[in-house]
């Protein structure tokens, strides 16, 4: 079993004994280069993908493609970076596959399941993709067999609520806050005495805000602080979001002060937002029935990393980027015991 979190900024991934990170990231068409060894040159290069007719290579660069669009989850490009991925993680041909859909897109306007959405999500990670060689050969990548679809913000959920035991927390309600590139995802969720748990539709639901607006302030910041001649990758202000250290032609620069204004700036705006839907807009009184919110993803690291005020029951687990990939994981363990 194989669990995908498809991120527009990176693929987090787990088969329950290892988890990694892969960026998403590719550029299209096929990018050949040479090295030298012994004296001569080799072709080589990075792994180089088709699916329907498009070809990427998989690596990073200025010219990467940008994964910030409305259907990339269904996308050749998604399909493509998710079944190489999964296969370096050693999926197997038939192997169970849990990944999600954002909450926006997994559950329509009445709050009920968008079937369609899971289906089109389903058949496209079912298509063929194969990988072009060095040699000239072809690898087909490993297929997967049943597919499991779970709302994204959902899977962090379970992550906190099931213990590696098996055991689930006793916790009557639990709201999520998973704070990704593109999105942030909000849910609620209800433990019942009689088993019967459900999602509070009308206090779930998301909105495109996350890191990668972070990123793109960020990048405005570094331009007109350090009166660069042009904007600077968004690979590379990413880079400097998390670090605080900044490189372009040849000179390196201590970007701290700039990365702390844009998240200070920045975040507590995410979280206004993702407060309003949490507490149905009745602000902090909206907030008291919750035992727990958790704040996952990309963005809940960087709240972390700066002291920001957060709200009194909020939990941040361990590498919070990787919460939604454990859920899922835990979901798919207990779904091939059933």
């Amino acid at each position: 079993m194989i669990a995908i979190d498809d991120g527009y900024g990176d693929l987090k991934l787990g088969n329950g004994r290892r988890f990694r990170v892969f960026p998403s990231k590719a550029v299209s068409g096929r990018v050949v280069r040479s090295r030298y060894v012994n004296g001569d040159f080799e072709l080589g290069g990075s792994p180089v993908l088709e699916s329907e007719g498009a070809i990427f290579t998989i690596q990073d660069g200025i010219n990467a493609e940008d994964t910030r669009f409305d259907d990339w989850p269904n996308s050749t490009l998604n399909r493509i970076l998710c079944r190489y991925a999964a296969a370096e993680m050693g999926m197997q041909d038939g192997d169970n596959l849990v990944t999600g859909l954002p909450m926006s897109v997994y559950f329509d306007r009445d709050g009920r399941k968008n079937q369609k959405a899971v289906q089109r999500r389903t058949e496209s990670l079912k298509k063929p993709v194969v990988q072009h060689m060095p040699d000239g050969m072809q690898r087909h990548l490993a297929t997967p067999g049943r597919i499991k679809i779970i709302p994204q913000g959902l899977a962090a959920i379970f992550d906190h609520l099931i213990g590696d035991d098996g055991q689930i927390a006793t916790l009557n309600t639990v709201g999520v806050v998973d704070i990704g590139a593109r999105t942030t995802d909000v849910a609620v969720y209800l433990l019942q005495d009689d088993g019967e748990n459900t999602i509070d539709a009308s206090r779930s639901g998301g909105f495109r805000r996350g890191v990668s607006d972070l990123v793109d302030a960020l990048a405005q910041e570094l331009q007109k602080s350090l009166r660069l001649p042009a904007l600077p990758p968004l690979s590379m202000a990413a880079a400097s979001l998390r670090t605080g250290r900044f490189k372009a032609s040849g000179q390196e620069y201590n970007v701290d002060s700039q990365r702390l204004h844009v998240l200070r700036t920045g975040l507590p705006g995410i979280l206004q937002e993702a407060e309003q839907i949490l507490s149905a807009g009745d602000g902090a009184a909206g907030l008291m029935d919750l035992d727990r919110i958790l704040l996952v993803g990309g963005g809940a690291y960087l709240a972390e990393s700066i002291g920001l005020s957060l709200w009194e029951q909020t939990c941040i687990p361990q590498n919070p980027e990787l919460a939604n990939v454990r859920g899922m994981v835990k979901l798919g363990q207990v779904i091939e015991h059933d």
